[in-house]
């Protein structure tokens, strides 16, 4: 939500905007060597001003080379109640003996604040590197996103649109029963850090 004591209420809401545009992008990307059809992946992002938020995806195998992801959640944060919904799908268009690309796609939306509601559409590419135990993942995204603000600043429009383009890294570690997830997900004026933990269902 945006900071009712800023002195520069336009620049703080665009701030606040992107931060949690690039939030919204997060998605369960994994390598599918591994045998999991279905995982949950829960955690929380640590965000400026020392502000942690929930995480919760899902991830479903449908096909050897795609992958079905989806958020569908509600927490409560500074007396609002925020709902997180997204879908997307991770296509890996390598062969099966070499699965290091991939290409994603997301659609969210993060609605239930009082100042504000948004609607993203993410695309990103991503890289895989594999060790024994640890994978790491990094990436270029890009975010298109549409903003409907509740509270009006001076020379600020009702409606935004814009375009936000991010790295993406993340590490992955596999354990026996619950693989652990570091992730940074920034453009550079913004930066999103999350752990995530990640349990296979079947």
């Amino acid at each position: 939500m945006f900071d009712p004591s800023c002195q520069n209420c336009p620049k703080n809401a665009r701030e606040t905007l992107d931060q949690s545009a690039l939030w919204l992008n997060q998605s369960d990307v994994s390598s599918l060597i591994n045998k999991d059809r279905l995982s949950l992946n829960f955690g929380f992002s640590f965000l400026e001003k020392n502000n942690f938020i929930p995480n919760i995806n899902s991830s479903l195998k449908i096909t050897k080379n795609l992958s079905l992801t989806s958020k569908l959640y509600s927490f409560t944060y500074k007396k609002a109640s925020p709902q997180v919904i997204a879908i997307g799908l991770n296509y890996y268009p390598s062969k099966m003996s070499d699965l290091n690309w991939i290409f994603c796609i997301q659609k969210g939306n993060l609605k239930g604040l009082k100042d504000y509601r948004q609607s993203i559409v993410s695309i990103s590419f991503i890289k895989i590197l594999r060790f024994k135990t640890f994978e790491m993942l990094y990436g270029l995204g890009s975010s298109f996103n549409k903003q409907k603000l509740y509270v009006i600043y001076n020379n600020t429009p009702k409606n935004i649109e814009n375009q936000i383009n991010y790295f993406d890294i993340g590490i992955l570690k596999r354990f026996k029963y619950l693989d652990i997830k570091f992730h940074i997900i920034s453009n550079f004026n913004s930066n999103i850090i999350s752990l995530m933990f990640k349990k296979s269902i079947f």
